[in-house]
């Protein structure tokens, strides 16, 4: 994670387009300008093909819709302080807001919840993990007590987790590293994502059809001709690898293909509200949730109230709850987040309500869902994933990136160690100088495949 270069010492003149690169790297998100940017600063001659019109992937903040900052996909920068995007914050002036901080308004029966129940609940969101915890891979649902509002806690998990409870596997919970910073963006996280692409060389609008890596090295026929490369990164979402959008020569080993099915990806869905100014009594950067009747878990539609001082109150869904909602389509979502904010805050919210969005993560031909969950028992179908094929192609991107899966933190550091990897692999096959250069990239391969 050290060592990373920032923006401004990449090398001029990075973006015109080799035309046989070292590496090519599909996909221009968090992953792949990791990937990117660790290889330029090795000395690598790069390039990223993306389908979409713009970097960033998954990390999008849109100005458009709203005239502020809207991260439509992942907008908590959690993980390790080391991360470039924390500098990025740092020297371009943005600010940061530290969401540990964050309270959270619960509801009872249409009322604040009293010192009493906001105690049990808290008790609920603990129990939870500790039933989890230690509990191998197995559906979480299986080892989850019932106890009092326990219902609306593991809303909150189907929602981090973009699945239901039978659908999320205790060891992908138990993975997951503790965040060094949980950051909200003002400027947003897709601003930071952005910024780091800034000088690489990217060819947008370009989608790859096929992986040829039968040869010596590869080629990627794309909608816009063949690129040869010595190596290829591929940071495409599983949803995108399970489609068959990429065909792979020789076809992908039977193991491959079954990690591909193993660690799906799952939806978060969300619903922003944009009001004129009313509060409602709600603080900035706080959770407002509900709770939950037992037959209804991960059912609800929670909201982070005024993100950044904004006047939107953003609704979230997810797992099954997420795929039919969104599956009915962006006025009935609305209307539902709609209902559900006025049903806590008061009928008079629709008075104040100027107009809202869905995120379409479940329809986007790029993304074909949110984040990617391991299924119950199939956890090691994560490590699977990454295993490259003939040391030529590899993978990267957040469903390999544990323990910071699901995250653009994770996508970005699994896009740097799989570079790290390549570079070593194509100094040890291809030469690198000296005997003495090769002999150190032997023991770099040897300790980032450990």
């Amino acid at each position: 994670m050290a060592g990373v270069l920032s923006t401004a010492a990449l090398p001029t003149g990075a973006k015109s387009l080799p035309t046989n690169p070292d590496v090519v790297i599909i996909g221009a998100g968090s992953a792949g300008i990791g990937a990117a940017r660790r290889l330029m600063a090795e000395g690598r001659s790069v390039l990223v093909i993306e389908a979409a019109n713009r970097i960033g992937g998954r990390a999008f903040t849109d100005t458009d819709t709203f005239g502020v900052p809207y991260d439509q996909g992942c907008a908590w920068l959690q993980g390790p302080r080391s991360i470039p995007h924390v500098d990025v914050i740092d020297r371009m002036g943005f600010t940061k807001v530290n969401h540990n901080l964050a309270d959270e308004a619960f509801y009872v029966d249409g009322r604040l919840a009293n010192f009493d129940e906001k105690s049990a609940y808290e008790r609920a969101q603990s129990a939870l993990y500790d039933d989890i915890w230690g509990k191998g891979d197995v559906a979480a649902a299986d080892v989850i007590r019932d106890r009092r509002f326990m219902p609306a806690a593991l809303t909150w998990t189907t929602m981090g987790h973009a699945v239901d409870m039978d659908a999320l596997s205790t060891a992908d919970v138990n993975a997951y590293a503790e965040y060094e910073v949980n950051y909200l963006v003002k400027e947003g996280l897709g601003s930071i994502v952005q910024e780091l692409g800034r000088d690489i060389p990217v060819k947008l609008n370009c989608a790859a059809n096929a992986i040829d890596w039968s040869g010596e090295g590869v080629t990627v026929e794309t909608t816009d001709g063949a690129i040869k490369a010595a190596a290829c990164i591929v940071t495409v979402s599983t949803g995108v690898l399970a489609s068959g959008a990429i065909r792979f020569t020789p076809d992908l080993p039977v193991e491959k293909q079954e990690a591909v099915s193993d660690v799906p990806m799952g939806l978060f869905t969300k619903i922003a509200l944009q009001f004129d100014g009313e509060r409602f009594g709600l603080t900035d950067n706080n959770w407002l949730s509900y709770d939950v009747p037992k037959e209804q878990t991960g059912q609800g539609c929670y909201f982070v109230t005024w993100p950044t001082g904004t006047d939107l109150a953003v609704g979230m869904l997810g797992g099954d709850h997420a795929w039919d909602v969104t599956s009915k389509g962006a006025d009935v979502a609305i209307d539902l987040a709609l209902e559900t904010f006025a049903g806590l805050v008061g009928n008079d919210a629709r008075k104040h309500f100027i107009k809202g969005h869905m995120s379409d993560w479940h329809t986007n031909p790029h993304t074909l869902g949110a984040y990617s969950a391991a299924r119950p028992g199939r956890f090691a179908a994560r490590d699977a994933l990454k295993a490259p094929l003939g040391r030529r192609v590899f993978f990267a991107g957040e469903a390999v990136a544990v323990p910071l899966a699901g995250l653009c933190s994770g996508a970005h550091l699994s896009g740097e160690a799989t570079a790290d990897v390549v570079h070593a692999v194509l100094s040890v096959d291809g030469g690198c100088g000296s005997c003495d250069a090769r002999g150190q990239a032997k023991q770099k391969l040897q300790e980032v495949s450990e």
